[in-house]
């Protein structure tokens, strides 16, 4: 029984709204992917290193690899 409580609590988890900020930065990245999370945070104006983070573990987001421009930064499609 236990097996099934954790279940359904993955489940409830999984099924929470994403924040304004994590739809606008989800937004901003299906229409300009490939892109930096520099370039997110200059379109946005804001950080938005949780909001990514958010994206990548509900998995909405994947890395595409890295640019070739100063540090290779992390692309996100």
């Amino acid at each position: 029984t236990r097996k099934k409580r954790d279940k359904s609590y993955l489940k409830q988890k999984s099924k929470k709204r994403l924040s304004t900020s994590a739809l606008e930065t989800l937004a901003i990245i299906s229409y300009k992917q490939p892109i930096t999370k520099s370039q997110i945070e200059q379109i946005r104006g804001v950080n938005c290193e949780y909001a990514i983070h958010k994206l990548l573990e509900k998995e909405l987001i994947e890395m595409k690899g890295k640019s070739d421009g100063v540090g290779k930064p992390v692309l996100y499609g």
